[in-house]
């Protein structure tokens, strides 16, 4: 049975990635199907074996944030799957795992291919050459954003930026401290050779750097691109068959709500990770300590700082102090974080490259970035603000 004595019989089997990067545009589904193609060679499975396909979203309300759905993808590769998924809410991008792990559970499905693909740079560039002209017309705005955008909180970064600011206010976070984490996403980056941003950076750089919205800078910041990431999950009985070790999904958590305040750190307004985090130590027997490399979600810097102090690696109001200098978070240090680099400099893959970093590093194959050490515990968590995933990952 895919379930055992509380254990998830489940596990990740197989990873694959496209990030052409920003110099070599291609048609977004070329990108899938080199990745879709990577995942199954790394799993040693073939097309024929998967019996299960999921995504999320299923199709997003912006451009070219979820460009390929699940009936596109199913009849390209000409799968003939029994479980399909691809919704348009959950609880952030891992709701297409946990779906695939409800799929094995019920006994719906062996192997099941997740995946999250983005073409928004190309969706950038087109933009850019055809720019909105006032005379088109704009379109009402509706939903959350209504109470916002009235007064100019026209993104997400807003939001996080005065977050950020009472963090700063109410337990002394700085802003180099938070620089020094970003310095180190992308001093990780730059033995990525996946990562969009491979260039080195000071810390004078990064304090100089254009302002986005007050005190994030143009760094603190992802950086939008065109990719595919795919995860391949199986049940543990099937798993044992493919050509690496399985990563055992030993625990995972999803959270959604809140009303997504300007500035409040609670879950009720918004920072659903703070719920996330002590939820998932409840399935395991594991602790924070014991955690061996951690990839968490930047979308915006402040995020990855909240999910340090929400999964208990630090107390609360603590990040700042933890990530100071970065050593602790270095390669080598106490708790390796985000050792692709991240979103910030490694590209935003939307959570799922953050959990294709956590797999590439329990498997051993971070080249010049590879945590030393048995990597055999993993972390990666994603979404900001309302939503939240996180997963802990154990080598079979």
């Amino acid at each position: 049975m895919p379930i055992r004595n509380g254990t998830i019989e489940a596990a990740i089997t197989g990873a694959g990635m496209c990030a052409p990067g920003r110099e070599n545009v291609r048609p977004i589904m070329d990108v899938m199907l080199d990745a879709v193609e990577e995942a199954l060679a790394d799993a040693g499975l073939t097309l024929a074996e998967i019996d299960g396909i999921a995504t999320f979203p299923l199709r997003a309300s912006y451009k070219n944030d979820s460009p390929i759905d699940v009936t596109e993808l199913k009849e390209t590769l000409g799968l003939d799957v029994n479980h399909y998924s691809g919704g348009v809410e959950g609880p952030a991008q891992f709701t297409s795992i946990f779906d695939a792990v409800g799929a094995i559970t019920s006994g719906q499905a062996r192997h099941v291919l997740c995946y999250r693909t983005l073409a928004q740079y190309t969706q950038q560039l087109q933009d850019r050459a055809n720019p909105r002209k006032p005379s088109d017309g704009f379109e009402r705005v509706t939903g959350k954003w209504m109470y916002h955008r009235p007064f100019n909180v026209i993104s997400p970064v807003a939001c996080t930026a005065m977050m950020f600011r009472r963090h700063m206010h109410e337990f002394g976070t700085t802003k180099r401290q938070l620089g020094d984490f970003v310095l180190n996403t992308r001093n990780n980056a730059r033995k990525n050779p996946r990562a969009v941003y491979r260039g080195p950076m000071s810390m004078d750089d990064y304090m100089g750097a254009r302002m986005i919205c007050d005190p994030l800078g143009l760094y603190d910041c992802d950086a939008l691109l065109d990719a595919s990431t795919v995860i391949i999950v199986s049940r543990l009985d099937a798993a044992r068959d493919t050509r690496k070790t399985p990563l055992v999904i030993e625990g995972f958590s999803g959270r959604i709500g809140g009303r997504y305040s300007w500035d409040q750190f609670e879950p009720k307004w918004g920072m659903m990770a703070l719920e996330n985090g002590p939820h998932l130590w409840k399935s395991t027997d594991f602790k924070p300590a014991d955690v061996r490399v951690a990839n968490l979600y930047d979308g915006f810097s402040p995020q990855a700082l909240v999910w340090l102090e929400a999964l208990g690696f630090c107390g609360h109001g603590e990040s700042g102090p933890f990530v100071e200098g970065g050593n602790r978070i270095g390669l080598d240090g106490e708790l390796p974080l985000n050792t692709g680099g991240g979103q910030l400099s490694g590209g935003r893959m939307h959570g799922y490259g953050l959990l294709w970093e956590t797999c590439i590093q329990m498997w051993g194959e971070g080249g010049e970035r590879q945590v030393p050490g048995d990597v055999n515990l993993g972390i990666a968590a994603a979404g900001g603000g309302p939503l939240a995933a996180s997963i802990l990952l154990r080598r079979d």
